[in-house]
C-alpha cells in the first residue's frame, strides 16, 4: 500500500504543497477541483507538476450535498465535472460523502433523492470510465457499511464504489475491521484518519488524531485491507481548518509506515 495525503489539508500554493509532500516521502495526493480553479491551473498543468515530483494523484474529491433535493441538479452537474477531471488526471476516482439529511426531509424521501442523484452521476461515470466512491460517515445519510450496501443495491451500478475512512466508521458506532470485510473489493480508495473523544464537564468532542493514535485498531484494519485485496492508497487526512497540522500529518505517515512494516511480518 502507498502513503498519500489530502492536499487540501496543507496551507500554501499547490506547488509548495506538492514539493513538501515529495520531500517527506509521500507517494501521492488527493486533490479537489476548487483548488485547481483557485490557482487557474489546467488538468495537464496539475498532472505535469505531480509527475515532475514523482507523485501520483490518488483521487479527486467532491463536496456537494447528494441528499438535498433543492440542490440536486447542481450537485449532479458538479459531480459530472469532477468525474471528467478524475479521468483527465488519471485516477478515475471521485470520492464524496452524501452529507446529512436536511431538516424537515423524511428518511424515505432522503433515500429516494439520494438514489436518484447518485444513479445519474453513476451513468456519467459509466460513460467516461470512472467511479464514484461514496464515503460512509457518522453524520451523513450514508453512515456505515450496511447503509452503503443498501445504497449499492438500490443504485445497481458497478461504478459506485467506496472511499473508506475507518475513523468515520467509528464515529458511526461501528467496527471498521468488520466494515472492510463487508465491503471488500468495493473499496477503491481510503482516508487514513484516526479519532478520539475529548471529554469535558459539559460535552464530548470528536477530535482527529494521527493514524494509530486513536480508537481505530489500525494494525487489524491494515491486515483486513490486505485480506480483501486492497493495495492502493492510504491517504492521510487531518482536517486542518486554519491550523497548520504538518507535524500531525508526518506523525500519521510515520505511524502508517511502521504499522505496514509490522503487519507484513
Amino acid at each position: 500500500m502507498k502513503i498519500g495525503l489530502c492536499e487540501k489539508d496543507l496551507r500554501g500554493s499547490l506547488r509548495e504543497n506538492l514539493e513538501w509532500m515529495a520531500r517527506h516521502g509521500f507517494e501521492g495526493f488527493q486533490i479537489w477541483k476548487p483548488r485547481t480553479l483557485q490557482e487557474g491551473l489546467t488538468a495537464k498543468e496539475v498532472l505535469r507538476m505531480a509527475e515532475d515530483l514523482g507523485l501520483e494523484i490518488s483521487a479527486v474529491g467532491g463536496g456537494p450535498n447528494l441528499v438535498d433535493p433543492k440542490v440536486a441538479d447542481e450537485s449532479v452537474d458538479l459531480f459530472r465535472g469532477f468525474l471528467d477531471l478524475a479521468v483527465e488526471l488519471g485516477p478515475r476516482i471521485v470520492t464524496a460523502e452524501t452529507k446529512a439529511k436536511p431538516e424537515g426531509l423524511s428518511e424515505e424521501d432522503a433515500w429516494r433523492y439520494t438514489i436518484e442523484s447518485i444513479s445519474k452521476i453513476c451513468e456519467h461515470a459509466e460513460d467516461v470510465g470512472a467511479v464514484l466512491a461514496i464515503e460512509p460517515s457518522g453524520p451523513c445519510l450514508i453512515r456505515d457499511y450496511d447503509m452503503w450496501l443498501e445504497l449499492y443495491r438500490a443504485v445497481g451500478s458497478e461504478c459506485l464504489k467506496v472511499n473508506y475512512d475507518p475513523a468515520n466508521i467509528v464515529w458511526a458506532g461501528r467496527d471498521p475491521v468488520e466494515g472492510v470485510r463487508a465491503l471488500g473489493e468495493h473499496i477503491v480508495h481510503t482516508h487514513a484518519k484516526d479519532i478520539s473523544f475529548l471529554a469535558d464537564v459539559e460535552h464530548e468532542e470528536l477530535h482527529d488524531v494521527p493514524a494509530g493514535q486513536g480508537l481505530v485498531d489500525y494494525p487489524a484494519y491494515l491486515v483486513a485491507l490486505r485480506e480483501v485485496g486492497y493495495d492502493s492508497f492510504l491517504t492521510v487526512e487531518m482536517h486542518a481548518g486554519e491550523r497548520d497540522r504538518r507535524e500531525d500529518i508526518l506523525r500519521a505517515a510515520a505511524n502508517l509506515r511502521s504499522m505496514l512494516s509490522q503487519t507484513m511480518k
